[in-house]
């Protein structure tokens, strides 16, 4: 499994618009998309700082859905952003999730 870990800082005061926005625009997208195998996103409401990972079957599909990764990057920064996402792709070493 592989993981795509995306850190964003948001205006405090707008993390839940963010939030929202991802569930309603960008989560069925990413169930839909071939290779999907979940998503957690965890943030700091006093600092704003939010880090979203989402988890691949494989690196393939994980590059596969690239461009679905940076619109949804995109929105997120556009709604709520305080700066230039940071982007790391790593392996899953080991998973204790479910599933």
């Amino acid at each position: 499994m592989h993981a795509r870990v995306s850190t964003l800082m948001l205006d405090p005061a707008k993390v839940d618009e963010v939030v929202g926005q991802l569930e309603r625009e960008d989560l069925g997208k990413l169930k839909e998309t071939d290779g999907f195998r979940g998503m957690t996103l965890v943030v700091d409401r006093s600092s704003g700082k939010g880090i979203g990972t989402t988890y691949w079957e494989s690196e393939e599909t994980m590059k596969a859905a690239e461009q679905l990764g940076d619109e949804t990057r995109r929105r997120a920064a556009e709604t709520g952003g305080a700066g230039e996402p940071q982007v790391e792709r790593l392996e899953v070493a080991i998973n204790t999730f479910a599933g």
